[in-house]
């Protein structure tokens, strides 16, 4: 097949569905396809550039430009390739200010007009969910009429989703739609180091009691932490189930924290008593495999009903560490929707938790798992 991804952005580190995007299209090239790339609303530089990675080739288009030079530099891009698939990446905040994407709307269809089309749902409209504020329901709103008319103008062939919350709002809107898998975008590092979590903890002033981590259990976040994030009744019984076997918890993070840090702030001034906390910043991927590597558990504010859109869950999973949610999220009744072979390792923090902490067994690393979805994502195709 020879097909071509459509994105907002393409910038590496800087966009998670461009990330996405950029890994599982040179997989596809590995099993043997022609795979090309737009990213046609790219913020992250001026003007056009063209170039090439691991033998695809792409095409982004800054933001700054106007829709009708976007869509006619596209268009030449994907005639010149002779691209048969469109595959849209979708988020709607990527097409349009706001997440309203009129522009996008009016200049797709001959963009992708005598080609078969695929959309991936990485995420679809806000505010469908109890005590949403009254803005997001609006905006909302019309993100999902949008949707609908995006999909009622395009007929796409292939229609993936990522979780549980997407599914639920799909099919109440009358959308069939697969599930797709994401994956992680921090290989695991075959050679990661042991006690790297015990090493970075000394140089960064924070060494351990004779530098034996077996008195401690280490809990730990990877990437953002949401900003209304329920610390309070996790914690404490994380703390009661570390003091039950004579040892410390530890609360540690690996990543940027730009956002929300005024929430680690208040985890600290709150809990540091009890806890020893601390946050690695920003770490290159073999750093934050080994790190991975050295928990003995993962947290996550990701809600249930969206754990599957989560790369951090994904990145925590697939090096075989389990994760402990919980948010609930606004889907009553959710499924876990993660792979299979995964979901042993998904801890709700239920009343049950304690008893369900010692039961899980670290899995061996998914090493292969972007193709083994790779794989999945051209089969759909290919049964069109």
């Amino acid at each position: 097949m020879n097909i071509l991804f459509l994105t907002g952005g393409l910038e590496p580190g800087q966009d998670g569905v461009g990330d996405y995007t950029r890994l599982l299209a040179a997989a596809c090239k590995t099993l043997g396809h022609k795979v090309s790339i737009v990213s046609i609303n790219d913020s992250k530089l001026s003007g056009i550039r063209e170039g090439g990675f691991d033998g695809v080739q792409y095409l982004r288009i800054s933001s700054e430009l106007g829709w009708s030079q976007k869509w006619k530099c596209a268009e030449e891009f994907a005639n010149r390739l002779n691209a048969e698939w469109i595959s849209l990446q979708f988020v709607p905040y990527a097409f349009g200010q706001r997440g309203l994407f009129k522009e996008f709307l009016k200049g797709v269809s001959k963009f992708t007009q005598g080609r078969h089309l695929h959309f991936k749902f990485h995420e679809i409209w806000i505010g469908q969910y109890p005590k949403a504020p009254l803005k997001e329901k609006l905006i909302g709103y019309m993100q999902k009429k949008m949707v609908q008319q995006l999909i009622q103008l395009l007929q796409p062939k292939v229609i993936h989703y990522t979780n549980a919350g997407s599914k639920s709002r799909l099919d109440q809107a009358g959308i069939h739609a697969q599930y797709l898998p994401i994956f992680s975008n921090i290989p695991v590092n075959p050679k990661s180091e042991e006690n790297w979590i015990i090493r970075k903890l000394v140089e960064e002033g924070q060494p351990l009691p004779d530098n034996r981590a077996d008195r401690f259990i280490f809990f730990g976040f990877f990437g953002s932490i949401h900003s209304n994030w329920p610390a309070r009744q996790l914690l404490e019984r994380l703390r009661m189930y570390t003091a039950a076997q004579a040892k410390r918890p530890a609360l540690l993070h690996a990543g940027i924290l730009p956002r929300n840090r005024n929430r680690w702030r208040e985890m600290q001034k709150n809990y540091s008593g009890d806890w020893l906390i601390h946050s690695f910043g920003k770490l290159s991927d073999e750093d934050v495999s080994s790190y991975i590597h050295g928990l003995n558990y993962g947290l996550t504010s990701t809600p249930w009903d969206l754990l599957g859109k989560s790369g951090a869950v994904a990145a925590m999973v697939e090096h075989g560490l389990p994760v402990i949610v919980n948010v609930e999220g606004g889907t009553p009744g959710a499924p876990l929707i993660i792979q299979e072979k995964f979901q042993s390792l998904i801890l709700r923090a239920d009343e049950q938790l304690l008893l369900k902490l010692p039961s899980p067994i670290r899995q061996q690393p998914a090493r292969d798992n972007l193709s083994i979805v790779a794989d999945q994502f051209l089969v759909s195709l290919e049964a069109k």
